[in-house]
Order: C-alpha cells, then structure tokens, then sequence
C-alpha cells in the first residue's frame, strides 16, 4: 500500500455535522436529567441525612452532569474541527484542479489526452 489516502470532504462534514447534533441533543438530555437527578427530596430520609448518602448521591451526581457537559461541548467542538477540515480539504482539491487547468492549458491543445 501506498503512503496517500482520499478524503471526501462532504463525508467529513456530514459527520462533523453529526457530531454537532449529536452534542446538542446530548446536551439537552443532560439539562432533564439533571432536573430529575437532583429532586431527590426525602428519598433518602433520615438515615441518608446522618451517613451522608444524600451529599453523596448530590455531589456525584453535579460530577455526572458536569462530565455530560463537557462531553456534549467536546462533540460539538469536533464536529466544528471535522468541518473545518473538510473546507481545507475542498480549498485545497479545488486549487490542485485550478493547477492542474492552467498546466493544460500552457501546454496548449491536445494536452488532455497526456501523449
């Protein structure tokens, strides 16, 4: 195999695109969850208050809201980065072909069939 690959910017930025919508989406999830995580009122009744259960369950829970956070924005960040490489990916294909046009056309006719 050879050292070069192919990139498919629209491919790239389909999925930079994904990874926006799927950091929004989880973002959104994590606000409700945290709304529900959090009412936990007398659940763990009185001997929750005297072990510490209830701080327990409260701190590891913001712990668990704070990571989704940061994972949604993580996604979203390299959704950005995806799509941004895909537009230097586009940028640079379409400069080759600009290269590559004016190449033919110093060449002069008959140039496109390389003989």
């Amino acid at each position: 195999m050879g050292d070069s690959f192919t990139a498919v910017p629209s491919a790239i930025a389909e999925l930079g695109s994904q990874f926006i919508d799927e950091g929004a989406q989880l973002g959104q999830t994590a606000s409700g969850f945290g709304g529900n995580a959090f009412q936990v009122a007398d659940a763990f009744g009185l001997l929750g208050a005297c072990d510490g259960a209830m701080e327990k369950y409260i701190s590891m829970a913001q712990a668990t809201m704070q990571g989704l956070e940061q994972l949604a924005q993580l996604w979203e960040q390299s959704g950005e980065q995806l799509i941004g490489q895909a537009q230097a990916y586009q940028a640079c294909e379409e400069a080759q072909q600009q290269r590559f046009r004016g190449l033919q056309e110093n060449l002069g006719p008959g140039a496109e069939g390389g003989h």
